[in-house]
C-alpha cells in the first residue's frame, strides 16, 4: 500500500454504496410505472417522450419522475394537482368495474393553507360517479361515500409555513412513512407541494437582510437560499420512495416582452425560484439536462442541446416535465363596439367564463416538441377528456 499511496480507506470511499431501499425503489422504477394521469393528450405525449429516452418503456410516467405546473394565478394549478391526487388514491379496480387508479398512497403538502377538503371530496365523489353510476351503491356493504372516505384515508395532508419547515417535513417523511398505521404498510405514488413559492418573498427579504449586514462586516458569506435545502431533501427522499413528484410554481416573470395589447409574446415563465431546475433558460439548460440524464437508467437517451455537460451538485433534482397554465383566453370586444353591442354579447361571454376551460402546454428538457392538453374546471368536477369538453 505504501508503494501506491493508496490506503484501505481510500479505495473503500472509491466504492459506490446505497441502502436496501434505494435499490428497492430504483428497481421497482424499471419494472413497474405508477400509471396513467388519464389526461389523454398528455398521457400521449409524456409517453412518447419516455420512449425517446428509452425504447423498452412505453408507459407515460415513471416512478420519481419530477413534473413542474406553472402558470398564473387562477390557471387551474391546484386543481390538475386535485385530479392528479384522485388519480393516485383510486383503486385499480372495484369489484368488476376498472377504475385507473394508481392504489396508492399520496402526500400532500399544503404550504399555501388552502387546501379545500370538501371540494376535494367532491370532486372525488363525482369521478366514482362517473365510473359506478350516478346514485347506486357499489355493493350491499360500500356505498360511494364509503368508497370515497377509503380513499380518503390514504392522504395525507402537511402544513409547514416556512422553507425550513417544508425542507424539515420532507427529510421527517421517510421516518412518517415507516411509523403511521395508516401508511406504513402503503406505497406512497404521489408526493405534492403545492405551492413551491409560498415562501419566496419572504426568503427574498430575509437573504436581502443578511446579504446587507454581511457586506456591512466582516463575516462571511451570508446561508444560502432556504429552498436550496428543500432541493436536498426532496432529492433525498425521492431516491429512497421514488414518488412521482408534482410541485405547483408561480408564473412572475413572462419569458418575452408583453405585446401592444398587454399579452405576453410567449406563453412560457421565466424561473424565479434560485436554485431551482430551469431546463429552458440558457443559463440553466445544460445543467438541467445533465442531472435528467444521470436519474435515467443505463441506455437512456437525453440529448443536451449545447453539447458539454457540467459536473452534478449534490443537491440538485432533475426536472423531468414542465407544465404551463393559462385560462383559454376569451377575445376582447372590438373597438367598434358600442354598448348595447356589449350587452347583447354579454350572455355569451359569460357562458366561456363559466366554462371554465384550461390550456395546458408541456415540455421535456432536450426535447423540440411541445404537447398540449386541454382540461376544463366544472362545479363538481375536473374534466379532462376531450369527450367530456362541451
Amino acid at each position: 500500500m505504501s508503494e501506491t499511496g493508496l490506503s484501505a480507506a481510500a479505495i473503500l470511499a472509491d466504492i459506490q454504496s446505497e441502502s436496501l431501499q434505494n435499490l428497492l425503489a430504483s428497481v421497482r422504477a424499471e419494472t413497474s410505472p405508477p400509471g396513467l394521469t388519464h389526461v389523454p393528450a398528455l398521457d400521449s405525449y409524456l409517453a412518447s417522450v419516455n420512449r425517446r429516452r428509452l425504447a423498452s418503456r412505453d408507459w407515460p410516467l415513471n416512478r420519481g419522475d419530477v413534473v413542474e405546473i406553472q402558470g398564473p394565478a387562477a390557471s387551474g394549478k391546484t386543481h390538475l394537482v386535485y385530479h392528479m391526487l384522485i388519480i393516485c388514491l383510486l383503486p385499480e379496480k372495484h369489484l368488476d368495474t376498472e377504475l385507473g387508479g394508481w392504489g396508492k398512497a399520496a402526500i400532500l403538502i399544503d404550504t399555501e393553507g388552502k387546501f379545500n377538503i370538501r371540494r376535494f371530496h367532491d370532486l372525488l365523489l363525482s369521478c366514482l360517479r362517473r365510473y359506478l353510476g350516478e346514485d347506486s351503491s357499489t355493493d350491499s356493504l360500500t356505498s360511494l361515500e364509503d368508497l370515497a372516505a377509503q380513499c380518503l384515508q390514504n392522504l395525507h395532508v402537511f402544513r409547514p409555513t416556512s422553507s425550513a419547515q417544508l425542507a424539515v417535513t420532507l427529510l421527517h417523511l421517510p421516518r412518517y412513512h415507516a411509523t403511521e398505521p395508516r401508511l406504513q404498510n402503503q406505497e406512497i405514488g404521489l408526493l405534492a407541494i403545492d405551492s413551491m413559492s409560498a415562501f419566496y418573498w419572504r426568503d427574498r427579504f430575509t437573504l436581502e437582510q443578511l446579504r446587507d449586514a454581511a457586506q456591512g462586516s466582516s463575516r462571511g458569506n451570508p446561508p444560502p437560499n432556504p429552498i436550496l435545502h428543500v432541493l436536498k431533501s426532496l432529492a433525498k427522499f425521492r431516491a429512497s420512495h421514488r414518488p412521482v413528484i408534482l410541485m405547483t410554481n408561480w408564473g412572475l416573470n413572462p419569458l418575452g416582452k408583453p405585446s401592444a395589447t398587454g399579452e405576453p409574446e410567449t406563453p412560457f415563465y421565466r424561473q424565479h425560484l434560485h436554485p431551482f431546475p430551469a431546463p429552458f433558460e440558457p443559463h440553466g439548460a445544460a445543467e438541467a439536462v445533465a442531472s435528467l440524464e444521470s436519474s435515467q437508467p443505463r441506455g437512456g437517451n437525453v440529448t443536451p442541446r449545447g453539447g458539454s455537460r457540467p459536473r452534478l451538485t449534490e443537491s440538485l433534482l432533475p426536472l423531468h416535465y414542465h407544465i404551463t397554465l393559462h385560462p383559454s383566453p376569451i377575445d376582447p370586444f372590438p373597438a367598434t363596439f358600442s354598448l348595447g353591442d356589449a350587452l347583447r354579447h354579454e350572455d355569451m361571454r359569460s357562458v366561456l367564463v363559466k366554462k371554465g376551460e384550461i390550456r395546458g402546454l408541456v415540455r421535456a428538457p432536450g426535447e423540440e416538441e411541445i404537447g398540449e392538453f386541454t382540461f376544463r374546471i366544472g362545479d363538481r368536477e375536473v374534466l379532462v377528456d376531450p369527450d367530456e369538453l362541451p
